[in-house]
């Protein structure tokens, strides 16, 4: 990709990342030739939108990554102004913010430390379970700006298809959890009856351990230059498949005992 074309791509990737703007178009001359350009307009995107308060991981099975054309797990950031704590009180969202939005129930696991890169030492299991502060459960919001069918080192540029997150309870003893055997049930309500929108359970990421997926990538990070750092959250893809946002109302994720993750979206 030429300076002309980054340079365009940059803009465009922003811009309808801002206005919730769906591209109807996208020349070939702007889809990134490899990895390492993607990751470079990816950072290049998310320098005109805010800091990058945590990651989306992708690709962590070898079928993934032949499937998606790519190397090594990948991941897109968590941008800050789409960043929601559900925590102490219940975040409203506007559907006027999103183009077409889905919804992923998750474990993120958020860091206590940093784990800067260390390619010619690979990071243990235990290492990076020392550097987390604590489990979140959580919701991802999907939506893609980009026409379909571009690839997946378009779709790494464009933050890996993230439209939001809602980050939920924190669970600091999580090391003895066994995820795989946690339910997660979303429901969504609009003043009237409470309808089931998805459920699932830990076992969909790497047959019920999503914490292996944050080790994944500790040792291929987006960022080669800072890794993962201290306070941002790691999210390691959906329980619950992507089924689309029904419309405006209440939505709650219950994840058995570890709590329930709720926000609202406003019409």
């Amino acid at each position: 990709m030429n300076d002309i074309d980054f340079d365009l791509a940059r803009a465009e990737l922003a811009g309808s990342r801002r206005d919730a703007r769906a591209i109807t178009a996208w020349p070939a001359a702007r889809i990134p030739s490899d990895l390492a350009e993607a990751y470079r307009l990816q950072a290049a995107v998310a320098s005109e939108l805010g800091a990058t308060s945590g990651w989306k991981v992708a690709a962590v099975t070898p079928a993934q990554r032949e499937s998606l054309g790519v190397p090594m797990p990948i991941a897109g950031p968590l941008l800050a102004p789409w960043m929601h704590d559900a925590r102490a009180a219940t975040p409203t969202l506007s559907m006027a913010g999103f183009i077409a939005p889905k919804l992923e129930c998750e474990f993120a696991f958020e860091l206590a430390r940093d784990l800067p890169p260390r390619p010619a030492r690979p990071y243990s299991r235990e290492e990076v379970a020392a550097a987390i502060a604590a489990l979140r459960i959580a919701v991802e919001i999907v939506d893609s700006r980009l026409p379909r069918g571009l690839g997946a080192l378009a779709e790494l540029a464009d933050a890996f298809n993230n439209g939001a997150f809602v980050a939920g309870p924190a669970i600091v003893e999580w090391h003895a959890l066994d995820l795989a055997q946690v339910e997660i049930v979303l429901t969504h309500s609009d003043g009237g009856a409470r309808d089931e929108v998805a459920r699932g359970s830990g076992k969909a990421i790497l047959d019920g351990d999503p914490f292996g997926t944050v080790v994944l990538l500790a040792n291929a990070p987006a960022d080669a230059r800072r890794g993962l750092v201290a306070g941002t959250i790691v999210t390691t893809g959906s329980c619950t498949g992507a089924p689309l946002l029904p419309g405006p109302g209440d939505y709650r994720a219950e994840f058995a005992t570890l709590g329930s993750v709720r926000f609202r979206f406003a019409a």
